[in-house]
């Protein structure tokens, strides 16, 4: 369900709207809910965008170092994940 975040041109005041599908707002008239005003401006508060999959199984051991020292959580969680995931070859190296 698409969230959309406004702000009114009139009284200021900012607010979100939940539509059913994008076709839906497309077509709405949205008003601001304390003064009625339908003079928006779409405010951009925030954009989910999928990221790709790091091959961390790739990386040489400097990169690995770098991912540790940034401390960014999930990208560690996700790097020890694919490591300890690896198959192995057998060959003990």
């Amino acid at each position: 369900m698409p969230q959309y975040d406004f702000r009114c041109k009139c009284c200021g005041r900012r607010f979100s709207l939940h539509f059913n599908s994008v076709a839906q707002y497309a077509v709405a008239t949205p008003q601001c809910p304390d003064c009625d005003s339908a003079a928006l401006d779409r405010v951009i508060s925030g954009v989910a965008t999928p990221q790709a999959q790091r091959d961390y199984r790739k990386m040489s051991s400097r990169e690995m170092l770098s991912v540790l020292e940034a401390g960014e959580k999930k990208q560690v969680d996700d790097m020890f994940r694919q490591v300890n995931s690896a198959p192995t070859d057998g060959s003990g190296g």
